[in-house]
C-alpha cells in the first residue's frame, strides 16, 4: 500500500457510496477499509454503516472461497497447490491438524495478507466443520475491519487538526497518507511474528 492508493480511493468512494465500498472491500480489505475511515471521517459515511459493511465484506470473501474450496475437493491435489509444496504427505498432516487446530488455520489465513485467499481456499478444500471455520473468521473480521476502520478515521482527524494548524499546507495529507502507510507496514510485521509464533 501507498499514499497514491489511498489519495485514489478516498474520492472514488466518497463518488461511488456504500456498494461499491462493500464489493471493493470483499476483493481488497484492508486499504479499501481504510480509505473508507478517512471517508467516514470527512462525514461521508456513517460510522456503523461502515464498520458493519466492512466486517460483512471481510467475511463475505472468506465465505466465498472457503466455498470455492470446498466445492472443489479435488482442488489441493492439482498443479497449483504443489507449486506451494503440498505433497500427499503434507495433505495428510494438514488435515490432522484441521481437526484439532482449525482455529490456528484461520487465523494464519485470515492474518496473512498475500495468502489469505488461499489459505481459505485450502482450509475449505480439507473441509472442516462450517462452524470451525466460521466463527474463529467472523471474530478476527470484527477485530481487524474495526481496526482498520479506526486507523483510518482517526488520521483523517488527524489531518483536519494538521490542517488547522498549518495552514493548508502541501505537506500536510503527505503527512497523513505517509502515517497510514507507515501503520500498515508495522501491521505486516506484527503479523508476520505472529505467525511464525504457529
Amino acid at each position: 500500500m501507498n499514499s497514491h492508493d489511498l489519495a485514489v480511493l478516498v474520492p472514488w468512494l466518497i463518488s461511488h457510496g456504500y456498494l461499491i465500498f462493500l464489493v471493493a472491500a470483499t476483493i481488497e480489505g484492508p486499504i479499501t477499509t481504510i480509505a473508507a475511515g478517512v471517508v467516514t471521517a470527512l462525514g461521508f459515511f456513517n460510522l456503523y454503516i461502515i464498520i458493519a459493511l466492512a466486517i460483512l465484506a471481510d467475511i463475505g470473501g472468506d465465505l466465498i472461497y472457503y466455498f470455492i474450496g470446498y466445492s472443489s475437493h479435488n482442488l489441493i491435489r492439482s498443479k497449483f497447490f504443489r507449486f506451494f509444496g503440498l505433497t500427499d504427505e503434507r495433505i495428510k498432516k494438514t488435515q490432522e491438524i484441521l481437526k484439532t487446530k482449525t482455529f490456528h488455520a484461520v487465523l494464519i489465513a485470515k492474518m496473512s495478507p498475500l495468502t489469505g485467499p488461499i489459505g481459505s481456499v485450502a482450509i475449505g478444500a480439507f473441509r472442516p466443520q462450517f462452524k470451525k471455520f466460521f466463527w474463529p473468521a467472523f471474530g478476527i473480521s470484527i477485530v481487524k475491519s474495526t481496526f482498520f476502520i479506526f486507523v483510518g478515521y482517526y488520521s483523517s482527524q488527524a489531518y483536519v487538526e494538521l490542517n488547522k494548524i498549518i495552514a493548508k499546507s502541501e505537506y500536510t495529507i503527505s503527512l497523513v497518507l505517509g502515517g497510514l502507510v507507515l501503520v500498515y507496514l508495522l501491521y505486516l510485521l506484527i503479523t508476520k511474528k505472529i505467525l511464525k509464533r504457529f
